[in-house]
C-alpha cells in the first residue's frame, strides 16, 4: 500500500498526469482503490477513449466503440485489431475502460487530517495549492501548504502570485514528490519538504510526523510582521517616521505618479482593486521595495529605526 501512494504522489506531481487506468489499478494490492476512493486521494472518472489491448501480445492501444449487446442488452465496447482488420470484432468489457483521477482537495483532507491541522482546508488556487490549516512544526505553530506540481514550469507563476501564500508570516509547504527548482516565493526561503519522504498507511489510516520534517529554515527580515494587505497611507502610519496627513497624502501621490511614469515599480496588488477604494500591497513587499523609492529621492518619510536595521 506504501509504495502504491508513492506511486500515486510521485505521478501526480507530474505536468502530464491525468488519470490512473483500470490495467495499472488491477496491480495494486488488495484494497488499494477502496481505500484510496474512500480517503478522496482517486476519484472515478469518465470512461477512457483509449485502452491497452489484452488480445495479443503487441501491447496496441486501442479506441472501442461503445454499442449495446442485442444478446444481453448490456453496453459493451467493441473494437477490430489495429494491426490487421481481419481479426475480430472484439468485445471489451466496460470495466476495461474504467479510470481514476488523482483529486489534491481529497489529500489535502487526509493529510490534514493526520498532523491535526487547525481550520479548514482552503484551496486558494485550484488543483495546485491548498492551505492545509496550522499545525505545530518543531514545537511553533506554522501555516501548513499542500502544494502540486512546485517543480512545474509555471510554479513560480502560480505559487508566487498567491496572496495566501505571501500573506501566511510562518509558511511551511508540503508538496507531493519533487522539490521546487526555485522559490515559490521570489527573494523568500520556505520551509519546503516532499509529502513522498515523510508519510505512510498504517492500519487504514494515513500517518506522518511533522516533528524535524522541513529543514531548518533563517526567517526573513520580516517573519514577525503579518503579512497584511495594507494602504500606502496605512503603511507610513504604522512603518515609516511621523509625518502630518497632509504631507503624507502629498509623498503618497508622489510615488503613485513616479509608479505611473515608469519612475519606480510599485510591488503586485494584494487584492483586486475597486474603484473608489484605495490599492492595497502587502506588508512585506512595501517593506522591502521602501529604500529602493527613498533612493529615487522621493522625500518618502524613512522607515522606523528597528526597520531599518534589518534592511539589506
Amino acid at each position: 500500500m506504501n509504495e502504491t501512494l508513492r506511486n500515486i504522489l510521485m505521478r501526480a506531481d507530474l505536468p502530464e498526469a491525468h488519470f490512473f487506468a483500470a490495467h495499472e489499478v488491477t496491480a495494486w494490492p488488495k484494497g488499494a482503490l477502496d481505500w484510496l476512493k474512500k480517503a478522496g486521494i482517486l476519484q472515478e472518472a469518465e470512461l477512457a477513449e483509449e485502452i491497452l489491448c489484452e488480445e495479443c501480445e503487441e501491447g496496441c492501444w486501442i479506441k472501442p466503440v461503445i454499442r449495446k449487446d442485442p444478446r444481453t442488452g448490456q453496453r459493451i465496447g467493441v473494437y477490430f485489431c489495429s494491426r490487421n482488420e481481419d481479426f475480430g470484432p472484439f468485445t471489451v468489457d466496460l470495466d476495461r475502460m474504467r479510470q481514476w483521477a488523482f483529486s489534491l482537495t481529497g489529500l489535502a483532507r487526509v493529510v490534514a487530517k493526520a498532523v491535526g491541522a487547525a481550520g479548514r482546508p482552503v484551496e486558494p488556487e485550484p488543483g495546485r495549492l491548498v492551505m492545509l490549516g496550522t499545525a505545530k512544526v518543531d514545537g511553533k505553530v506554522r501555516e501548513l501548504f499542500l502544494a502540486r506540481g512546485a517543480a512545474w514550469p509555471d510554479a513560480a507563476q502560480v505559487f508566487g502570485n498567491s496572496s495566501r501564500l505571501k500573506m501566511a508570516s510562518h509558511p511551511a509547504v508540503l508538496t507531493l514528490a519533487a522539490m521546487p527548482k526555485e522559490p515559490l516565493l521570489a527573494g523568500c526561503e520556505l520551509a519546503v519538504r516532499p509529502l513522498v519522504e515523510i508519510t505512510s498507511v498504517h492500519k487504514g489510516k494515513l500517518t506522518m510526523t511533522l516533528d524535524a520534517a522541513f529543514p531548518e529554515v533563517e526567517p526573513g527580515p520580516w517573519a514577525n510582521i503579518p503579512n497584511e494587505p495594507i494602504t500606502l497611507d496605512q503603511f507610513m502610519v504604522r512603518f515609516c517616521e511621523a509625518r502630518t496627513k497632509r504631507l503624507r497624502r502629498s509623498r503618497r501621490n508622489a510615488l503613485l505618479g513616479a509608479a505611473r511614469n515608469k519612475m519606480v515599480r510599485l510591488p503586485p496588488l494584494a487584492c483586486p482593486y475597486e474603484s473608489g477604494q484605495s490599492k492595497k500591497y502587502f506588508v512585506h513587499d512595501l517593506l522591502n521595495a521602501w529604500q529602493d523609492y527613498q533612493d529615487e529621492k522621493l522625500d518618502l518619510p524613512p522607515l522606523l529605526q528597528q526597520y531599518q536595521l534589518t534592511i539589506r
